[in-house]
């Protein structure tokens, strides 16, 4: 290749993006003058969803208050109101079930009473205790879920589903 063929090849290629460039600023025009009517409720609906992504989608407590949704189960026992318990297989559905489907990082599967017979024989304290704090693979879920949420998933994912009766501890 010679000096004058790359000079044409980028001279041809600055011409066809100034044209894709023109055409697109053409396009845009004739969508904003076809379609650009103001409309307050067009407009309202696009701040709102400009605001909702623009705000963020987690918090970070720099200090020891709780975290929400603990703080509003505290408030609903301090008014007398009832806080509503998951069941076990909810809590299993919405926390445990990524893990507990299959053999994910030697999680024993729900219902495999093979799996799970060696961890029941432990007792209540301890299961609960190794789900509550993590053990193993196995992350903390204390936070996920209740400590009487947990014994409920336990209790759904190994005594309904698999027969096995966890010990008292």
């Amino acid at each position: 290749m010679s000096a004058e063929q790359d000079s044409a090849f980028i001279r041809n290629f600055a011409l066809v993006i100034a044209t894709l460039l023109g055409v697109t600023v053409l396009l845009i025009v004739i969508a904003n003058s076809l379609f650009g009517d103001d409309d307050p409720a067009r407009e309202a609906l696009a701040q709102e969803r400009a605001t909702e992504n623009m705000s963020p989608s987690f918090a970070v407590r720099l200090s020891g208050e709780p975290a929400p949704a603990i703080a509003s189960a505290e408030e609903s026992e301090e008014s007398g109101g009832v806080t509503e318990v998951r069941s076990g297989e909810q809590v299993t559905q919405a926390v445990c079930i990524a893990c507990h489907q299959g053999d994910f990082l030697n999680a024993p599967a729900v219902g495999d009473a093979g799996a799970w017979g060696d961890r029941v024989s432990k007792g209540w304290e301890t299961l609960i205790g190794n789900v509550a704090n993590g053990y193993g693979n196995m992350p903390a879920q204390g936070g996920a879920a209740s400590e009487e949420e947990i014994r409920a998933a336990i209790e759904w994912m190994v005594e309904s589903e698999t027969g096995l009766e966890v010990p008292e501890s």
